[in-house]
């Protein structure tokens, strides 16, 4: 039989895998093999483009992958008979039973073999090796024909047994070990099993170091060891494996002689192992040392040679990947030329044709990107749609085909911008992405491929969900990439860019964020001599850059800065990208200046950059080289970031920099040239003065720039289809360059064609596209300028509109919403200025303040809101009708104050809370005002402002019932209106003069902290003033004059408050106590059976509010009083008002502490600071004196219900006074007349009747008297100096309105304009049997009264007798009873 020991070696696989670096290639370079098919993916380095929006521009890179794969061509080789004879076949039968037998069962079948022989059948050792090898090499080779894993499995365990016979040094050991490596091989080609390579490997590497140097067999069992590391690289993708695969090769073509047959096979394989080293490492030498190998092979082969396509397709991708790192454009003709002899070499209906038509595509798609040709990039697409439709989709090379498709048209894409390419693009890559099996080595590169397309469809769409399939495609591509592969590093480079180009159009802090984790891996994966390990720092320093300018954190700069310098010095001198990131560098040092101050980040001199800038500038005149003017312009941009604004040179190096942005803009085209030129010249001329000598020759430069760019936008867009998806930035662009030219020039047509040209922008974008706000913000910002040039209010009306669509479809947290805010609120400040009517100049301040991005900013649009609500509460108009324009104005006030309260101005908050509350008793107050200041100095003005303000406050509350004597005839209601209107406007014009006078500057203004901080002097103790806002609440408490203490309460809200509010009346319900505002004082018991309700809002203002503040002036409180205790004045707002502050605590508790407020102050209120400051000199303390009592009680008023209770009330008074000291007015004698005549005689006055409160006209709130109500319109008519005390035992006398919570607008309220410096009034009605025990206690504490020991006390002033009358009341009836004893307070001094 015939043995055929080099038979296996004759069937050895060899691998051509190699590729191009240009982005999304993925090139072929099949190997000549019978059976064996090896495949190796790679996914190469992304390249740096840029990428820009229509605002911004930033460098990006484009992701790329190559598919390399080997693919097996049949090779002419002489095999030996193998066939066997009828004894050799029975001895075969009894070997393969040995080895397929189970293990058991081997020994057995072992002994029958050597029984046979002893019977006569001679079979030596070394027979036994020549027939299991014999055996095991039919059974490789069948395998090859049938795929049947058994057969491939048998063979190896045969030839494992061949390995064990032989000894060692016997002459076939290596060549048993070669046919054992290749079997394995075999194997894991078919199943996959890293083990099966790696004894491939150890069995190859034997066999070999058992061969001697000038064996014939040692160069290809050579190759075989590097097919068996090439699939271990593929699998594991360990760097180290290339290393090894080289110099298996390279010790081959060295041992294989010229004019050997397989010498052209080794050194393709060679020139194919060297392209993968660089592709990975990017070493230039590999490349060179790649194309020399593969041009040894096709010039050792001949044309008509079967292998010649293989050689030829194989130069020509190195060629690509040696062009791509140096730009040599000889490389990429020289690769199309190869490519397309590769092609034209291959008959149609051939198996690898599809492979050299993609490796072709690939090229032409190459020398589009340098060239810019379309017939080339229509060449490629031709060439790929050829090749993916020539090969099934079932065949493992329709993937990477497809993905290169996708990228060809990607490519034609970014040129002319049709959609339909980048649509075919991504059905491309999405197919080549579902035809790649999870686990397959390729995948991830699919993906990266997809990821990159849908990123630049989103980049002229803006749809949103584009970014997100592509970092989600992008993050899939990493995590299927195992840590050490060498790919890793340009997946997360691309996964990178990608968070960066969600930040740049969201302004997520985590964009960044996660771009920088993902940047400073791919950098840290980078061997530092890879070509794209200085890139890969740029785009890190860079992504630095933007964390910087979001968050102005120095580590970052400082990380920009090392990452960039360290760019800067891998870069080799004439990289096209250097000058670029010498300008990135400068920009950074720049910026740490301007944080830091240092001088160190400015040591070149400017003067000598500039120098240097124009000797490059004068280069490139005469030799044209574009690295020249790149050059000029890095240097001089240095040059003018290192000159102060008012250093003598800034004009002359801004002006030489211009003049090199328009030499680049003459030699490229690229328009943002000609736009950096515009800038750096208008600064030139802005920085030069008038009369200079160089100031018209920086103008004609500048008209010549604008010039340039007008007539390039405009021939771009006319270039431009309509479907073209740049279509809407270039008109944005030629709309800002008008805009631009207008600021300048201010020619009105100027800003026409940018309203114009950025309209047309607007309505071309789809809505929901990221960039959509931008250009509605332009157009707003287009439409202000021209509002402020013309005037015409129309315009600035369409500025708010454009700048609110704007402002509203931009994410909260993205990086442009606080500037598009800010040119929103520049806007209502400019509509302020535009019209002449206070209600609308009021709503612009209102929206004004709304889009403010800073507190100080939202500061200036309340400043002005409180300007102008004069104006629009105007003492022109009825009282009532002021009272319809409160409610939008008092919802504004508490947002005011807690603006000025986040800007850290307090005396500016206590100022407007003061300010904006009480704003119709504030007015009704300054017409009463002495003038005795103003009559000392100037009498007649006085006494005709006097005149003026009575006959306007008569005309603001003019009283159209029976206290116009019937005689007078009544005007009509035009000429009283107009009577008015000329009497306000008399008003104004008087406080207009007085003002011009000497010394009376802020008359009549609204008060200074430092006026009303002396109203804590006036109520001897702390003035606590609450807001309540949306956001946040406060509590301001004056305790002198000189200081405020801020206790901010950040567990309430003003949702709190509101629901407490509704509780309260939910609460009052469940306690039969009225609450309907139609006067009746509750004749039936409170039932007091359901209090959950108030105990809880009692609580909660305790823990929320009250306790609080008490906390933290406890030591104010102790100072303020030694022997009794202390006394605090509230100024809630807001809903806070209509709640009891006054009767917070913890009541009736089972597991807490009980405490209530009553037990450490004694509480008052007050409608503002102003009316305490008012009161203050009126009220006399508590002396020898008896007062004087009028008490009014309706114990039967006609139409309403009795009051029995009434009379009771009356009767325990006068106990604690005298008959010559009291006037009763009960029943039919307490008509509103009498009452209104009387109440100026007494000191006290005491209402014991229904009270009625008006929501629909708050001044018609009333007493109910015997013949009619005495409203608070009548009683405003009323000027009272010497009274005391206001008792208001009627219903609701303190009651607010919801609606109108900051104006108090009660009939307590109302006692206290008309003069008594104190009130007792009601929250809500009052128990008939509880107010005369009120009553009772309260005028024994007022008047002095004998205790149980009979010993006369002091009198208390009416706060102090209020609070001790409330704590009897409540020991009387019980404490939680609260709807009886809560609704008494004091209000005023």
């Amino acid at each position: 039989m015939a043995y055929g020991y080099g038979s296996m070696e004759a069937t050895v696989p060899r691998n051509g895998s190699s590729r191009s670096s240009s982005p999304s290639d993925r090139s072929i370079s099949p190997n000549l093999n019978p059976k064996i098919l090896l495949e190796n993916s790679i996914i190469p380095e992304m390249e740096r483009t840029s990428s820009h929006s229509i605002q911004d521009r930033e460098e990006f890179t484009e992701p790329q992958s190559v598919l390399n794969m080997s693919l097996e061509q049949p090779r002419a080789e002489t095999m030996r008979d193998t066939s066997l004879n009828t004894e050799d076949q029975e001895e075969l039968k009894k070997a393969l039973t040995t080895v397929t037998l189970p293990s058991e069962e081997v020994d057995e079948a072992d002994a029958q073999l050597h029984h046979s022989t002893k019977l006569g059948q001679p079979m030596s050792q070394i027979m036994k090796v020549d027939e299991l090898d014999n055996t095991a090499l039919q059974l490789a080779m069948s395998f090859q024909q049938s795929g049947e894993i058994s057969q491939i499995e048998n063979a190896v365990q045969l030839w494992k047994q061949a390995v064990e016979l032989t000894p060692d040094g016997h002459a076939y050991k290596s060549r048993l070990l070669n046919n054992l490596g290749n079997a394995y091989q075999l194997q894991f080609n078919h199943l996959g099993e890293l083990s099966d390579i790696e004894s491939a490997i150890v069995a190859l590497k034997q066999a070999i170091e058992l061969t001697p140097d000038g064996h014939a067999d040692k160069p290809p069992r050579l190759s075989s060891l590097s097919i068996a590391y090439w699939s271990q690289f593929g699998h594991l993708g360990d760097l180290r494996d290339i290393e090894h695969i080289i110099g298996a090769l390279n010790k081959a073509v060295e041992l294989t002689p010229d004019g050997h047959a397989n010498k052209s096979n080794l050194l393709n394989d060679l020139g194919s192992a060297y392209q993968s080293r660089f592709d990975h490492l990017g070493e230039l030498s590999d490349i060179a040392s790649a194309i020399v190998a593969l041009r040894q092979a096709c010039e050792l082969t001949p044309d008509g040679h079967a292998n010649k396509p293989l050689w030829l397709s194989s130069l020509g991708i190195a060629y690509q990947s040696q062009f791509s790192h140096l730009g040599d454009p000889s490389d990429i003709e020289c690769a199309i030329v190869a490519l397309k002899q590769a092609v034209e070499l291959t008959p149609n209906g051939h198996t690898y044709k599809s492979g050299w038509l993609n490796n072709l595509g690939n090229a032409y798609r190459l020398r589009f990107r340098h060239r810019g040709d379309l017939s080339d990039i229509a060449n490629a697409i031709a060439a790929l749609k050829e090749a993916t439709e020539l090969t099934p989709d079932d065949h493992a090379d329709k993937p990477p085909w497809l993905s290169n498709l996708g990228g060809a048209y990607q490519l034609r894409f970014g040129r002319l911008g049709d959609l339909s390419d980048i649509e075919h693009a991504i059905v491309a890559l999405k197919q080549a992405v579902e035809l790649t099996p999870d686990g397959h080595t390729n995948k991830s590169g699919m993906l990266n491929n997809l990821g990159d397309a849908y990123r630049s469809r989103f980049g002229h769409l803006g749809d949103l969900n584009d970014i997100e399939h592509a970092i989600e495609a992008l993050n899939q591509a990493v995590e299927l990439t195992p840590d050490g592969h060498a790919n890793k590093s340009s997946l997360l480079n691309n996964l990178g860019n990608a968070y960066r180009s969600r930040f740049g159009h969201l302004g997520e802090l985590s964009n960044i964020e996660s771009a920088i984790v993902a940047l400073t891996q791919a950098v840290k994966l980078t061997p530092d001599g890879h070509a794209s390990k200085s890139s890969r720092l740029n785009t890190l320093g860079s992504a630095y850059r933007s964390k910087f300018g979001h968050l102005g954190e120095l580590s970052d700069i400082d990380s920009a800065i090392v990452a960039l310098k360290h760019a800067i010095e891998l870069a080799p001198d004439g990289y096209a990208d250097k000058t670029l990131w010498l300008g990135d560098l400068g920009s950074a040092y720049h910026s740490r200046f301007g944080h830091l101050g240092e001088l160190n980040d400015l040591e070149i001199k400017s003067s000598h950059l500039n120098n240097l800038g124009n000797a490059y500038r004068s280069r490139f005149g005469h030799l044209g080289e574009l690295r020249d003017i790149d050059s000029a312009i890095v240097v001089i941009k240095q040059a003018i970031g290192l000159s102060p604004d008012g250093h003598v040179d800034k004009p002359l190096h801004l002006s030489n920099l211009g003049s090199t942005y328009q030499s680049r803009f003459g030699y490229l085209g690229d328009l943002s040239d000609i736009e950096s030129a515009i800038v750096a010249l208008k600064q030139a001329v802005e920085l030069t003065p008038d009369g200079h000598t160089y100031k018209s020759g920086w103008l004609n430069n500048l008209g010549i720039a604008y010039k340039s760019r007008f007539g390039h936008l405009e021939e771009l867009i006319k270039l431009t289809p309509d479907s073209h998806a740049d279509r809407p930035s270039r008109f944005n662009n030629l709309g800002l360059a008008y805009h631009s030219r207008f600021h300048h020039l201010r020619e009105p047509g100027d800003i026409q064609n940018a309203i114009v040209a950025l309209k047309q922008a607007i309505e071309l974008t789809v809505n929901g596209h990221v960039n959509k706000s931008g250009l509605l913000s332009n157009l707003g910002n287009a439409y202000q300028s021209r509002f402020s040039h013309m005037g015409d209010h129309s315009d600035i009306e369409s500025a708010i509109l454009a700048n609110k669509q704007a402002v509203e479809i931009t994410p909260d947290g993205h990086a442009d919403k606080p500037r598009r805010l800010s040119s929103l609120g520049t806007a209502f400040q400019a509509s302020l200025l535009s019209s002449g009517n206070p209600h609308v100049q009021l709503e612009a301040a209102i929206r004004w303040s709304r889009v403010c991005v800073t507190p100080a900013s939202a500061v200036q649009a309340y400043s002005r809101f409180f300007e102008l609500i004069p104006q629009v509460i105007w003492f022109g108009q009825t009282v009532s009708r002021r009272y319809k324009e409160l409610p939008h104005i008092g919802r504004v006030v508490g947002a005011a104050a807690a603006s000025a309260i986040s800007a850290e101005n307090l005396p500016l908050a206590v100022e407007w809370l003061d300010e904006g509350r009480s704003i119709i008793w504030g007015q009704i107050l300054q017409l009463q005002s002495p003038l005795d200041d103003l009559y000392h100095k100037h009498p007649q003005i006085a006494k005709e402002l006097e005149m003026v303000a009575q006959a306007l406050q008569n005309a603001g509350t003019s009283l159209q019932n029976g206290f116009v004597d019937s005689g007078i005839k009544e005007a009509t209601v035009e000429e009283e209106a107009q009577k008015h209107r000329r009497l306000a406007d008399r008003y104004k014009d008087f406080i207009i003069q007085i003002r011009g006078l000497d010394g009376f500057a802020s008359f009549m203004r609204p008060k200074r902290f430092s006026e009303l901080a002396l109203a804590a002097t006036a109520t001897h103790g702390p003035i606590v003033t609450v807001n309540v806002d949306e956001h946040q609440c406060d509590a301001l408490i004056i305790c002198s004059p000189e200081a405020i203490i801020h206790v901010p309460l950040p567990t309430f809200s003003l949702k709190q408050a509101q629901q407490l509010h509704l509780k309260l009346v939910s609460s009052l319900h469940s306690n039969g106590v009225r609450i309907e505002r139609n006067g009746d004082r509750a004749t039936r018991p409170a039932s007091g059976d359901n209090h959950d309700h108030f105990a809880l809002i009692l609580k909660v203002l305790w823990l929320n509010v009250v306790q609080p503040i008490l906390s933290k002036i406890e030591n104010v409180l102790h100072e303020s009083t030694q022997d009794t205790i202390p006394h605090i004045t509230w100024c809630p707002t807001g809903p806070l008002t209509l709640l009891p502050l006054h009767a917070a605590g913890i009541y009736g508790s089972t597991t807490e502490r009980n405490i209530n407020i009553s037990d450490f102050v004694v509480s008052s209120y007050t409608t503002t600071l102003r009316a305490l400051i008012i009161s203050a000199p009126k009220f006399k303390k508590p002396e020898a004196k008896i007062p004087n009592v009028l008490i009014v009680s309706q114990p039967n008023t006609p139409g309403l219900s009795p009051l029995p209770g009434t009379v009771e009330e009356a009767k325990v008074i006068q106990k604690h006074t005298s008959s010559t000291h009291t006037c009763h007015l009960n029943h039919d004698a307490a008509t509103a007349k009498a009452v209104m005549h009387e109440m100026s005689k007494y000191d006290f006055i005491h209402f014991a009747c229904h009270g009625i409160q008006d929501i629909q006209d708050p001044l018609d709130s009333a007493f109910a008297l015997y013949d009619q109500r005495l409203t608070l319109k009548a009683l405003m008519s009323l000027s009272l100096n010497n009274v005391q005390l206001a008792f208001l035992s009627a219903c609701q006398t303190a009651t607010g309105d919801e609606n109108l919570p900051e104006e108090a607008v009660h009939l307590a309220a109302g006692m206290l304009a008309v003069g008594y410096p104190s009130v007792i009034a009601t929250l809500w009605s009052i128990g008939d049997k509880e107010a005369p025990l009120i009553a009772d206690k309260v005028y024994a504490n007022l008047l002095g009264h004998h205790d149980d020991s009979g010993k006369k006390k002091s009198k208390m002033t009416p706060a102090y007798a209020l609070h001790e009358a409330t704590k009897n009341l409540r020991k009387n009836i019980g404490e939680t009873n609260f709807a009886k004893w809560v609704p008494f307070i004091h209000l005023g001094v």
